[in-house]
C-alpha cells in the first residue's frame, strides 16, 4: 500500500514540477506573461495593463513557481529515499509543505474568483488520498509477535 501512496504523491509532485517548470520556461525563456492573465483576461498579451502591473505579476510568478517547482522537486526525493523507508518524519514534513502549497493555491484561486477550483479540488483529492494511503502502511500497528499464532 505505501507504494500506491508514494506513487499517487509522485504523480501529485511530478504534474505540479511540470507544471511549474513549464510556466518557467514560457515567462523566462519564450517571454510571454504569466498564466494567471491568461484565467482573468482571457489574453495572455495583457493589453491595457501598467507595465509595471504586468513587470510585477510576471516577477511573482517567477518567484513562485520556481518555489513550486523546487518543493515538488525535493518532495519526489523524500517521497523515494525516505518516505518508501517508513520514515515517519518524511510523512509529516510532506503532509505539511505539500498541503501548505496546496492551500496556497485555493488561496491564490480566490483572487482569480475560483476559476480553478475544480483543478484545485482535483488535485487537492490526490494529494489526500496519497497521503491516506500512505499513512495506512507508514502508521500501521506492527504485530509484536509475527511468528506466534494464538
Amino acid at each position: 500500500m505505501l507504494r500506491i501512496g508514494a506513487t499517487l504523491l509522485s504523480l501529485w509532485a511530478g504534474f505540479n514540477l511540470v507544471l511549474a517548470l513549464g510556466i518557467l520556461f514560457m515567462v523566462l525563456v519564450l517571454g510571454k506573461n504569466a498564466a494567471c492573465l491568461l484565467i482573468l483576461y482571457k489574453d495572455i498579451q495583457a493589453v491595457g495593463i501598467d507595465p509595471r502591473a504586468l513587470a510585477t505579476i510576471n516577477a511573482l510568478a517567477v518567484v513562485f513557481n520556481a518555489c513550486a517547482a523546487a518543493i515538488c522537486a525535493l518532495s519526489l526525493v523524500v517521497i523515494w529515499i525516505a518516505l518508501v523507508r517508513r520514515e515517519v518524519w518524511a510523512f509529516w514534513a510532506l503532509a505539511g509543505s505539500l498541503l501548505f502549497l496546496q492551500a496556497a493555491g485555493f488561496a491564490s484561486d480566490s483572487f482569480l474568483a475560483h476559476k480553478n477550483l475544480v483543478a484545485n479540488i482535483a488535485s487537492l483529492t490526490l494529494l489526500l488520498l496519497g497521503f491516506a494511503i500512505a499513512a495506512t502502511d507508514i502508521f500501521r500497528k506492527k504485530d509484536p509477535n509475527p511468528g506466534v499464532k494464538g
